[in-house]
């Protein structure tokens, strides 16, 4: 039986829904975009209608399992490695050598980097190699980059740290020799980069359990929520961090587009795409002191 479009009213309630879910907002006008999607998984479970579908995600045993596929269906998880290679020039000219000199002062040579919303793990991967490459005396500081997402899909693409040609194309060959063995279609990452990064679940609608990154990433992710849900993540953001630490965020910039979001966020502007978590008192007299 040929399904019919996704009414307003359907729309209505899975929209609610995945706001429920994730905090993600999705306006009217991606009624035909959710009608499209919803629909591969109604032909997957053999379902009639959208409002059979609705009524399995009402159902707690039922949703447990298709939530998953639900909200995969809904996101999207395009990327690449060095994806935006402006951002990763900064992260090896400027950010690095920053926070190498930041570490020096307080004795410490352990860099944190969280890559939130992480999908299929391509830009935690891709702070590893930055930092394998160019981090002097890589050996003698520890690294730890966690990648999370709300899709328990990517996020087991990206413990294989198995791509496709699509996800390297935009690499330097160099990179892609090195740090990667080919197997037919497919591109491995080594073992030596994947040490480095671990994946977990999580909805940047709750506070993270792990904190006192030097880096944070959340690359165009922000502008699918309303102002309510990006104060509450934008906080979660805030806790997460280290002081002197930063927030890149993607080119579409929306904390700096409402006077609200402007006055609300506790971190200092640092130029496009970049906020920074200010030092603590003791940490700043330290600078000072230099």
């Amino acid at each position: 039986m040929e399904l019919v479009n996704l009414t307003e009213a359907e729309f209505k309630k899975f929209a609610d829904t995945i706001y429920e879910k994730t905090g993600i907002f999705l306006p009217e006008s991606k009624l035909g975009m959710l009608s499209n999607r919803l629909r591969r998984r109604l032909k997957s479970l053999d379902l009639a209608s959208f409002k059979d579908y609705y009524s399995l995600l009402q159902d707690d045993k039922a949703c447990e399992k298709e939530l998953p596929h639900f909200l995969a269906a809904v996101t999207t998880n395009e990327t690449y490695f060095f994806r935006n290679e402006t951002l990763w020039k900064f992260f090896r000219e400027k950010w690095l050598p920053e926070v190498i000199e930041r570490k020096k002062q307080v004795a410490s040579k352990t860099i944190r980097i969280w890559s939130a919303a992480s999908s299929s793990g391509e830009e935690a991967y891709t702070a590893a190699i930055c930092l394998r490459e160019s981090l002097p005396g890589f050996s003698t500081w520890k690294i730890e980059i966690v990648g999370s997402d709300i899709s328990h899909d990517v996020l087991d693409k990206a413990s294989s740290g198995i791509y496709n040609e699509y996800a390297i194309s935009r690499s330097d060959p160099k990179i892609v020799a090195k740090w990667f063995t080919q197997k037919d279609d497919t591109y491995e990452l080594k073992s030596e980069i994947r040490k480095h990064v671990k994946f977990k679940f999580h909805n940047l609608r709750d506070p993270f359990p792990e904190s006192k990154f030097d880096l944070i990433f959340l690359r165009n992710v922000l502008m699918y929520f309303d102002n309510a849900m990006k104060l509450r993540v934008i906080d979660h953001l805030t806790n997460a961090l280290g002081c002197g630490g930063n927030l890149i965020i993607g080119d579409v910039d929306p904390i700096r587009s409402t006077q609200e979001l402007r006055d609300a966020i506790k971190l200092d502007y640092g130029g496009p795409n970049v906020y920074t978590k200010p030092l603590s008192a003791t940490a700043a007299r330290a600078v000072l002191a230099k």
